[in-house]
């Protein structure tokens, strides 16, 4: 049976940013969406974060420039940026020190402009269900599965999957994630349910991980 899959937002955001150059999750993101056999399901909590990925990657690309600018700058401090995204920018950074700040901030903005295109197309053409709106999701439940994953975000994000699947047939839950979501962990995840909340009846989808498939 073809399981419907709920779309976690590294899936969709590495998608929207495929070239021939991209590297090898990037790719298989690409051709999982574009080899769709089933149905697109997306939650609020995605929704929400997509748009803090976008926002989050101006702000990357401001502190490169920044940087390119002046090689003194450091991105370890720079306002504009988190301490998790300094290893992006400083990536970025030694990709494109030599090139000139004008040809990188159109690149930089090209970029964008075409992520956020693919996206909303994404959004509009290939989703089949839009669930789970943020003010549904159980504060409790993100609470629980917050004592295990460490970002919020995901914590919102499977819980509103655990929300959807308790009256659903079982269903795919894809990600690409190489921390709290790999396979160990979302096992973890599953166990930590089952000792200490059974009786609640929460059913787990099918984890698919892009990131450790072959």
């Amino acid at each position: 049976m073809i399981m419907d899959s709920f779309l976690d937002t590294n899936v969709i955001f590495s998608y929207s940013n495929h070239t021939l150059q991209s590297n090898e999750i990037v790719k298989k993101c690409y051709s999982f969406i574009i080899n769709k056999h089933n149905k697109f399901i997306i939650c609020g909590a995605v929704l929400e974060e997509l748009q803090e990925v976008i926002k989050k990657r101006i702000r990357i690309h401001k502190a490169v420039i920044e940087k390119i600018k002046d090689s003194k700058y450091l991105l370890e401090n720079s306002h504009l940026i988190s301490k998790r995204d300094v290893p992006i920018a400083k990536q970025l950074y030694e990709q494109f020190k030599n090139s000139g700040i004008r040809l990188i901030s159109e690149r930089f903005a090209d970029e964008r402009d075409i992520s956020e295109i693919v996206i909303q197309k994404f959004l509009e053409n290939q989703v089949d269900e839009k669930v789970m709106p943020l003010e549904q999701v159980q504060t409790e439940l993100v609470n629980k599965i917050h004592d295990i994953l460490s970002n919020h975000a995901d914590c919102k994000i499977v819980a509103s999957a655990l929300q959807l699947q308790k009256n659903r047939e079982i269903f795919l839950f894809v990600t690409a994630d190489s921390k709290d979501l790999a396979p160990n962990g979302y096992d973890y995840l599953k166990e930590h349910f089952k000792i200490n909340y059974l009786k609640e009846g929460h059913k787990f989808p099918e984890l698919l991980n892009l990131m450790f498939t072959k």
